[in-house]
């Protein structure tokens, strides 16, 4: 056995494994951390940030680590963390992803990419703007993983196509580099637009949701949060076209993308019933202020609900067969295998549970009582600290892990805001926009890992993702501090509908 597990880690690697469950020990004997149960709320983080950080376990084993704590230590009975990782929301994403798989399939998703290229030159500063822009308008409405999967193939198959044909050949090349990294940061920039954009929308718009003790519409989350990620994509494109380069043009690629496009033919049978699905569940959703007060308490409309209507769409996508192939529906089991990022699957209800336990076992109200003395200087103050140390925890973690542990810790902190009802608010916004603009990292999104295994120089990535988000942040800062310091803004400071 000791063979078998020497061939399967290095020594080093081992001390990295190794180092996560001692920071969990380390943790529990310092009783700066507070009471012991709150101790092991802070362990379990530490030690997950650690695996995530080093990547030296597969990040779905990271997602039980609460779950083999609990088996060792009743830090929280087990049926109440196995209920933690319990999320109603995420069906939301599960099901607009399922959506997407079946654009990948028939190949709408390349049809879409194709098509904007088109109208790009081959100028690659140009280019590398141009894929972030799209991918980030894209990552309204889907998640940074499915994002990136969608059209990291489609800028490998470009990038192929103009001499970059294996992931060394990107690694070593600034210019190729820089278009995975912009496919990746654009699938992450989106990500607070609208609750549709990625995990850390749905675990931040659920629990805003339980705060104020009603459900917000989608048109009124996105026109608050629409606006400031806005900004931060012009101004991190403004970034990138000024990234290093090794090339100022690619040869040829306008003419691979028309070739690859007049291959596609006209847009399939398949295509449009993905696509108007799609629209379908967005449009009901965008409507949802209209009918809503027609059909509240009626027992034949629970259905017409945004979580609901994204569940229901797929579930009539398996039904439906494709005429290109009688022996296929517009969404298979084999296709799902094929396409849709699994590692959603144990993210997503994996911060859920993160958010709780850090929650439940009084963690999230021993770093309060750290932070608070810092907060109450001023506003501007206060939006900076959230602002920051939201990001920060995002660049170290994932972004859905952060809004897991972030948001909490802003609602517990600023409850008593200015004496408000909901003094949070405010805050749950700011702290809300700063998770998404994470990018230095591999491990921060799906989508950075996918293009590293494309090739992307993580090199790259983290230094100017480290400068990508500091303009972010920035951008972030000055956002908030107009609309709340100096406008001071209901828009912003009071719940929606009030």
């Amino acid at each position: 056995m000791s063979d078998i597990i020497s061939s399967r880690f290095t020594p080093k690697q081992w001390l990295n494994i190794l180092l996560g469950p001692a920071l969990l020990a380390l943790t529990v004997s310092v009783p700066l951390f507070g009471p012991v149960e709150a101790r092991f709320g802070f362990g379990i983080l530490f030690w997950m940030v650690w695996w995530w950080i080093s990547a030296i376990i597969d990040i779905k084993v990271t997602c039980l680590v609460p779950i083999f704590v609990a088996c060792l230590y009743a830090y929280m009975p087990l049926g109440k963390v196995l209920e933690a990782y319990v999320h109603q929301e995420a069906a939301l994403i599960f099901g607009a992803t399922a959506i997407i798989v079946a654009w990948v399939r028939w190949g709408f998703s390349q049809r879409l990419a194709l098509n904007f290229l088109m109208r790009i030159s081959g100028n690659v500063r140009a280019q590398t703007a141009g894929w972030f822009i799209l991918c980030g308008v894209i990552s309204f409405v889907v998640g940074n993983t499915t994002v990136a999967a969608m059209f990291a193939p489609i800028a490998v198959a470009a990038l192929m196509y103009s001499g970059f044909k294996t992931n060394e050949d990107r690694w070593n090349s600034k210019a190729a580099s820089n278009i995975l990294i912009a496919v990746a940061w654009g699938a992450s920039v989106g990500g607070m637009a609208t609750p549709l954009g990625g995990g850390q929308s749905v675990i931040t718009y659920g629990l805003l949701n339980k705060y104020i003790g009603y459900q917000i519409y989608f048109t009124d989350w996105s026109i608050r949060m629409v606006p400031v990620s806005i900004c931060v994509i012009l101004g991190v494109a403004t970034l990138m076209y000024f990234m290093d380069t090794d090339m100022e043009r690619f040869s040829g690629t306008k003419e691979y993308y028309k070739q690859e496009l007049a291959k596609l033919g006209p847009m399939s049978y398949e295509e449009k019933i993905a696509l108007g699905g799609f629209a379908l569940a967005i449009g009901l959703a965008l409507l949802e202020p209209a009918y809503a007060s027609f059909i509240k308490g009626s027992p034949f409309f629970g259905w017409l609900n945004p979580t609901k209507i994204f569940c229901m769409i797929p579930m009539l996508l398996f039904f439906m067969p494709s005429k290109s192939n009688p022996e296929e529906n517009i969404l298979s089991a084999t296709a799902l295998k094929k396409f849709f990022p699994v590692t959603i699957l144990f993210m997503w209800p994996a911060s859920v549970a993160l958010s709780k336990i850090i929650s439940q076992t009084g963690a999230s109200a021993v770093f309060a009582g750290w932070i608070t003395p810092f907060l109450g200087f001023s506003d501007g103050w206060s939006i900076a600290a959230w602002a920051i140390a939201s990001n920060a925890l995002s660049q170290v973690t994932t972004d859905t892990a952060a809004a897991g542990v972030m948001v909490p810790l802003a609602i517990e902190s600023m409850n008593n805001w200015r004496g408000m009802d909901f003094g949070s608010v405010a805050w749950i916004w700011v702290t809300g926009s700063a998770i998404s603009w994470s990018y230095a990292v591999a491990s921060a999104t799906g989508a950075q890992g996918i293009v590293a295994g494309y090739g992307a120089n993580l090199r790259t990535m983290f230094i100017w993702g480290l400068a990508a988000a500091a303009v972010s942040v920035i951008i972030t800062i000055a956002y908030f501090y107009i609309a709340i310091v100096v406008l001071d803004a209901s828009f912003y400071t009071l719940p929606p509908g009030v």
